[in-house]
């Protein structure tokens, strides 16, 4: 009972941090009101995109996990501190007008707080295993272990003499196994309790955004909305489908990819329909990009071929050359990534585990 209790304060911890850090970017928006969710949802991208840029070059370079994980630690303090010294007030604010909220959609939120923690309750307590599901807790384990992190194979513990680029810019694994070392928490609780439920909480997050543009302040729509999505996760989960990774791989870095990633990229490109000014979002498209890069190698592949899909219409609607350098610019993380990994395959480079 008091490893679940500090699971579900982890749980929390995680949101706080996106919660400051996303903060940092939505609150200089003078122009608009502030969203709590939306500040989530940024400062996760913000998150993974910061630990990318601090993780590789430590990985690269055969630094131990320790030291990252003190370098982490401080710097998201740091970052946490000046997002509550800057935002405070605008945050009392926005929790006055929150509190109203609830209280005059009590039953709203009541469903959808009862639909989360049964979804929670019911995928983190079932049997998941499967070998790409085994990465995450073994590569977290055996950075854990070795204090090094990617040059031990997580499936046999044998020493590596390269870096497998397949999972090079993959921090994701990393993430979870820092956070293990500043906690005290096993891989096995962090990954299939923790992050279980952040990616369950966050993926119904933005599926609220997406409910909330179509449906706007009708709560009993929004509440069916999310009910028939989250039906479906469950009863539609062949191999081939985000709802297996839902429901079946919650802890890998290919469910956030499915199921938050790209419904976000949709959600943008809703916001793009109803707007000439586009600036603003093809920089969140650009974060996201970036970011998902850090969940899953699979998003290198995915996102430039979501952002060209929902381009396509986009630009016959509007017939706007504006939107194709920005749909680039989103495209380029995953494309050059992708290059990269293709050069390695084809023997251009590698990265050898060791000083040479």
């Amino acid at each position: 009972m008091i490893l679940l209790l500090c699971c579900a304060l982890l749980v929390l911890v995680n949101y706080i941090i996106y919660f400051c850090i996303g903060s940092l970017a939505i609150c200089r928006l003078k122009d608009k009101p502030f969203s709590a969710g939306q500040a989530v949802i940024v400062g996760f991208f913000l998150y993974y995109c910061l630990f990318e840029l601090i993780c590789l070059p430590m990985v690269a370079t055969w630094q131990k996990l320790s030291r990252l994980s003190l370098i982490w630690a401080i710097l998201i303090a740091i970052l946490c501190l000046i997002s509550i010294a800057l935002n405070i007030k605008i945050w009392k604010t926005y929790l006055g007008h929150f509190i109203h909220w609830v209280r005059a959609n009590a039953g709203f939120v009541l469903i959808v707080a009862l639909m989360l923690l049964t979804e929670i309750l019911v995928i983190v307590h079932s049997y998941q295993f499967t070998l790409d599901a085994a990465y995450y807790v073994a590569t977290a384990t055996t950075a854990l272990e070795t204090d090094m992190m990617n040059v031990y194979d997580p499936y046999t513990g044998l020493w590596q003499d390269h870096f497998e680029m397949r999972y090079f810019f993959q921090a994701y694994p990393l993430q979870d196994a820092v956070m293990c070392r500043l906690t005290g928490l096993h891989p096995l609780l962090w990954t299939k309790r923790v992050m279980e439920a952040v990616s369950i909480i966050l993926s119904n997050l933005v599926l609220y955004q997406i409910a909330k543009h179509f449906f706007k302040e009708r709560y009993e729509a929004i509440g069916l909305f999310l009910f028939f999505c989250n039906l479906m996760n469950f009863f539609f989960t062949t191999i081939y489908t985000s709802a297996a990774f839902f429901t079946t791989r919650t802890y890998e870095g290919k469910t956030l990819v499915g199921n938050v990633v790209i419904p976000l990229i949709f959600w943008i490109y809703l916001k793009m329909q109803e707007t000439d000014r586009y600036l603003r979002l093809w920089l969140f498209l650009l974060l996201v990009a970036a970011g998902a890069a850090a969940l899953s190698n699979s998003a290198n592949m995915l996102v430039p071929a979501a952002v060209g899909i929902f381009t396509v219409p986009l630009f016959i609607r509007k017939k706007d050359w504006r939107i194709i350098p920005g749909a680039f610019a989103a495209m380029l993380p995953g494309i050059v990534l992708m290059a990269v990994y293709v050069a390695y395959v084809r023997g251009l480079f590698v990265l050898y585990t060791y000083p040479r």
